[in-house]
């Protein structure tokens, strides 16, 4: 289980500092996640857990202003030069003291991530009390009943996604091989998403 780990900056950023990468993001993932987040239009994104920067860029690349989470300074670090549009934070989204603007995120993302959260409704609050309404929660996660027992603990249970997908004004789940994607909307006016 991920239950042993108890210093995630450590845990990560030794693997991170390893050379260790993780599955990269896929066309058939960016594909989806733009259908459902469409442009950016300047407004803004955060994505946790953003590790080597990747998907971060992406959203930059769709017109999101883009903040990277990661609680590991190593992670960020490797991530590719890009056109300034991304901004890379050293900090743990868990930490009640995690320094976040109020309410003004159009879309939150979390890829790999979410199986590793300890408090998982404490988090989800959060999240939901920094979208703006009709905001988006972007959930990129393995199941852990498709995994080998070995990989079960890097995938979420059918609690963790009871848990995940309850208190949204709308839920869509979507299978990508060993990935299930999770587009959550924020209640509120569809028409403060921009699309």
């Amino acid at each position: 289980m991920t239950d042993h780990i108890t210093d995630p900056a450590s845990y990560w950023g030794a693997l991170w500092s390893s050379g260790r990468r993780y599955s990269p993001l896929t066309d058939a993932e960016t594909a989806l996640l733009d259908q459902h987040a469409g442009p950016g239009h300047g407004r803004l994104a955060l994505d946790v857990g953003c590790g080597d920067g990747a998907l971060a860029r992406h959203l930059a690349s769709l017109g999101y202003q883009v903040t990277g989470l990661d609680c590991t300074p190593a992670a960020p670090t490797l991530a590719e030069p890009g056109d300034g549009a991304v901004e890379s934070r050293c900090l743990d989204i868990e930490a009640p003291q995690s320094p976040l603007p109020g309410r003004a995120y159009a879309l939150f993302t979390a890829r790999l991530v979410y199986a590793f959260i300890k408090d998982k409704s404490a988090f989800l609050g959060r999240i939901r009390g920094l979208l703006v309404p009709g905001g988006l929660f972007w959930v990129v996660t393995p199941m852990a009943g498709r995994l080998p027992p070995d990989l079960a603990s890097v995938g979420i249970t059918r609690d963790d996604e009871e848990v995940l997908t309850s208190l949204w004004g709308a839920v869509r789940a979507t299978d990508l091989g060993s990935l299930r994607c999770y587009a959550l909307r924020q209640w509120g006016n569809a028409e403060t998403r921009g699309r």
